[in-house]
């Protein structure tokens, strides 16, 4: 197709150029003028991360084709801060907390921009209104409408958006801006889609079309010939372990002779352009060979059916035995029973997977991806390519959003193959549909519930049987299970309980790590027994709740005595006080209201007797600020900037003086993946220990350096100083940074830090004697409660969750506006969970393909949150700090459904609860039972 000339002024500068006219703006802006600020999240015009403004209106730039862009004026984040001043919006995002991954945040702020420039005071409505083509997933949007908000007031002159980096090191427990928030406000991070290497191949996988097949041959012949194509490998290419996985080594790198799930790979394709690449897809001949397609669990437990793996279809299963049920059931006075399921649902990050690979002139490949480790994709690839750790180096690349999704390998190790196999650079960035069918998922499940209780409402019973969907290979599904078997009967003490929790292989996406990993799915079972439990008693759901809460001294369903920060009770009173101050208007007309609560219990950290560690190296820099160097990677969940304001607490330096260097191979110890809540209190009791070793050694020098003993001289206010002494003498941090290049000395200190220890499950470990008093399954946990209040249509179903108060315990909270900003995001998330996200396959094919169809929250949806927090010192975190960024997710669901019987009488066992399937049940009540009266 031929070229058209286009002139338009971009960012005030006239461009003129000649482009194809299909090229949209989006691509223009990212490859053409190098302004990458817009990101490209899914190239459909679903998500808004790629919104710019054309001609005074937010626009989004992937739906623009070129040739309608002549004559335009367009605004992109880049021209927000001339001179390095910051607009009002960038200052009140960074202030207000309203910046966590980054990836969506330009594109907020241009469609924020369009909205102010129109409109200078906005209500909340318009504001949501203005923002509803763009999606966050990890905000909850709730302080990006307050941002919204602050900027209004600072540019109609009526208050200043007050922001300020602390000059002081006793940051702990303080609000401070992230530390790498100024730069994504300003659309600065470079994502690994947003940066090229010079000479880089570009790759792609071509994927199975089949749920189940078998592979009778492969035939690259005619893709290798195809112009432009350096490579196309298979399976046989791959020079070492052909497997791969996080926990197990169980998932084909390329498949060899069997595919198990739609989007498997089975060759890579590389050349020097996309569209040679996606030319020479369509020249490979595959020939297969379809298998029956497991499609649901329970087909893969029946006797007959075809074996997935050798060994069967059962890839574990997890039991949990706690005193006699059949004394238990006989204890009871009312026993209820329930059947519940809970859906597949794609972690729905905006920024789609990528990676970069370059195999050095020292022979060293380095990989650019983002993960939740870069030292366990190193393990992976260095596996599959026969290489020593040494010759593979994996650097952190910011992530935009994870949630869990991103603790596997999806085009890393492939990455990888291809710059060793080629020695030219390569870069893979999917598309949305590849990444929703390709990578792992929340786990469907389902769970059958029996639970018995006294009339005076103390729990006797629990037994309970859960079989989640694990698909096609294992990756996190073992773990996954075996947390919802942990967590089954919820933050209270029950005697006596049978829990049986299996994790069955199918022909769906792997079910893997997600925000809750595995105690998500039994809260919601486990929450509305409850609540149906209190209505058969009388009870108040407060009540049965209080009379059977987890304490201190009180043990778990695993058997765990718990000793301390045991804030649970807290947090049922803090919503309990808060609902009774509510003054709720009267529903609108054809509206009913219901209130719902539910609790939840989180672990903090890996437990079940892992090992659990993570190193950290704190280093003065020539420029004389500290460096801290942790192994641990910031998602958006905000760890950089906890691990910044340990290290100023430890050190005494000021926080506006330290920079974190995160998840380098090369550089960093090792801090594990980030999952389970456990950065903060690993990788922060590292950072701490590490820092009280530095501040002695920097002290130690100084004191050489002066002759003046150490235990008399204080790091503070940006550099030492004496005590007791008149001649007071004082040195600059930058002042003791060059005397010790000076002396050859390097002033840093580094800790590897191990939690305390924990113990199997003890069903797990019939030889292992266990002292009881000190048996732990997990060495912290986490607490929430929260109550939902609702509106629901009585006509459509259509449910509004108008408010959500959430009480949790999250230890000390380091940085009490980032400890909000999660639970704000996970109650978003949760909300979705509740009322509209889904997952769905037929026959093995993905039907959600796209953002729009997995009907992720908008923030039109977004209601009041109230966020009561629970300081529970806990005597090992660092400063007292636990852990928190899952656990507000999984009484959400629960308390919305709960909400929704409280309003109109109906129960929801199954989720999403959609209008469609409210309105249905309703009408069943209405024509067979009297009101409230349907059980699950």
């Amino acid at each position: 197709m031929n070229k058209i000339a286009v002139r338009l002024t971009v960012n005030g500068q006239e461009v003129v150029a000649e482009v194809k006219p299909q090229m949209t703006l989006l691509e223009f802006l990212r490859t053409q003028l190098g302004l990458v600020g817009a990101k490209n999240g899914c190239a459909r015009g679903h998500c808004g991360a790629c919104t710019v403004i054309v001609n005074g209106q937010a626009r989004r730039s992937c739906l623009l084709p070129m040739a309608r862009m002549d004559g335009t004026v367009v605004e992109t984040i880049e021209g927000l801060a001339p001179n390095g001043h910051l607009h009002p919006l960038q200052e009140a995002f960074l202030a207000a907390g309203a910046v966590q991954c980054g990836f969506c945040t330009p594109g907020m702020i241009m469609a924020a921009k369009a909205l102010l420039d129109r409109n200078p005071d906005p209500s909340e409505h318009e504001i949501k209104e203005a923002l509803k083509h763009n999606l966050c997933r990890c905000t909850g949007y709730v302080k990006i409408i307050k941002a919204v908000r602050m900027a209004a007031a600072a540019l109609s002159g009526r208050t200043a958006v007050s922001l300020a980096f602390p000059q002081e090191s006793d940051v702990v427990g303080r609000s401070v801006p992230r530390v790498d928030g100024l730069a994504k406000v300003k659309g600065e991070p470079l994502y690994t889609d947003d940066f090229r290497l010079e000479g880089a191949l570009e790759g792609r996988a071509l994927r199975s079309p089949y749920p189940h097949a078998e592979i009778l041959s492969i035939d690259v012949s005619a893709a290798r010939r195809a112009p432009g194509i350096k490579a196309v490998l298979t399976a046989a290419d791959i020079p070492g372990r052909k497997t791969f996985g996080l926990i197990t080594p169980h998932q084909p790198v390329l498949a060899e002779d069997r595919v198990r799930y739609v989007g498997d790979p089975v060759a890579l394709v590389l050349g020097e352009t996309s569209e040679e690449v996606e030319e020479a897809l369509k020249l490979i001949k595959v020939e297969y060979r379809p298998l029956e397609v497991i499609d649901s669990p329970f087909r893969a437990l029946e006797e007959h059916a075809p074996d997935l793996h050798e060994g069967g279809n059962v890839l574990a299963h997890i039991k949990v035995r706690k005193g006699n049920i059949e004394t238990g059931f006989a204890q009871a006075d009312v026993v209820l029973e329930g059947d519940y399921y809970v859906p597949f649902i794609e972690h729905g990050y905006l920024e789609p997977e990528a990676a970069l690979a370059r195999v050095g002139e020292d022979g060293v490949l380095t990989v650019w991806c983002p993960s939740q480790s870069s030292f366990a994709f190193q393990k992976d690839i260095c596996a599959t390519l026969n290489l020593p750790e040494e010759k593979v180096r994996v650097i952190y690349r910011p992530a935009g959003g994870a949630f869990g999704g991103r603790e596997e390998p999806t085009v890393q190790i492939l990455c990888a193959l291809g710059a060793w196999v080629t020695g030219r650079p390569v870069r893979m960035v999917m598309t949305r549909e590849e990444s929703i069918a390709v990578s792992t998922k929340r786990h469907a499940e389902y769970l059958h519930y029996r639970l018995g209780a006294t009339r005076q409402g103390k729990l006797t019973v629990l037994e309970a049987r859960i079989i989640g969907d694990t698909g096609a290979y294992a990756s996190a599904g073992e773990a996954v299970l075996f947390r919802s078997a942990a967590f089954a009967g919820g933050p209270y003490e029950i005697p006596h309980a049978k829990v049986d929790a299996f994790a069955v292989y199918t022909n769906h996406p792997p079910g893997g790590a997600m925000r809750g990993f595995g105690s998500t799915q039994p809260t919601f079972a486990m929450e509305v027994m409850m609540d149906r439990l209190a209505e058969a008693l009388g009870l108040d759901p407060f009540t049965l709740r209080e009379l059977n809460g987890w304490d201190v001294g009180k043990k778990t369903l695993t058997g765990q005595i718990l000793d301390h920060s045991v804030g649970f009770k807290e947090t049922l009173a803090k919503v309990k006080e808060a609902l009774s101050k509510e003054d709720l208007p009267q529903p609108r007309p054809g509206r009913k209201r219901g209130i719902g609560i539910a609790a939840a219990v989180k672990n903090v950290g890996l437990g079940s007797g892992m090992v659990d560690g993570a190193g950290a190296i704190l280093e003065l820099t020539t420029a004389g600020e500290l460096l801290v160097k942790v192994g641990c990677v910031d998602t958006g969940q905000g760890s950089d900037t906890a691990m910044a304001q340990i290290a100023a607490e430890a050190t005494g330096v000021p926080f506006s003086a330290i920079r974190v260097l995160a998840s380098d191979t090369h550089q960093t110890l090792d801090g594990g993946v980030t999952t389970a809540s456990r950065q903060t209190f690993v990788s922060g009791n590292a950072v701490r220990i590490a820092g009280g070793r530095f501040r002695s050694a920097l002290l130690e020098f100084v004191s050489q350096e002066i002759g003046y003993p150490a235990e008399k001289l204080t790091l503070k206010n940006g550099g030492v100083e004496m005590l007791g002494n008149t001649q007071r003498i004082s040195l600059t941090l930058q002042e003791i940074a060059a005397l010790a290049q000076e002396r050859g000395q390097a002033l840093r200190a580094e800790y590897f830090y191990i939690a305390p220890r924990t113990y199997p499950l003890k069903e797990r470990c019939d030889n292992e004697e266990f002292d009881f008093e000190e048996y732990r399954l997990h060495f912290a946990y986490c607490f929430g409660t929260q109550a939902a209040v609702v509106e629901v249509d009585e006509e459509t179903g259509e449910v509004e969750v108008l408010k959500v108060i959430a009480a949790h315990d999250v230890g000390r909270p380091i940085n009490p506006l980032a400890v909000e900003g999660q639970i704000e995001g996970a109650v978003m998330m949760g909300l979705g969970y509740a009322l509209s996200e889904e997952f769905r396959l037929k026959g093995g094919q993905v039907e959600t393909n796209t953002l729009a169809k997995l009907r992720l929250p908008k923030i039109t949806q977004t209601p009041e949150i109230e966020v009561l927090v629970v300081d529970d010192y806990h005597p090992f975190g660092p400063y007292g700090a636990k852990g928190m960024g899952e656990l507000p997710l999984n009484p959400t669901a629960p308390a919305i459904i709960n909400a929704i019987y409280n309003a109109v009488g109906v129960r929801i066992n199954s989720l999403p609860a959609t209008r469609e399937k409210i309105k249905e049940l309703m009408g069943e009540k209405k024509g067979i039972t009297g009101p409230r009266s349907r059980q699950g």
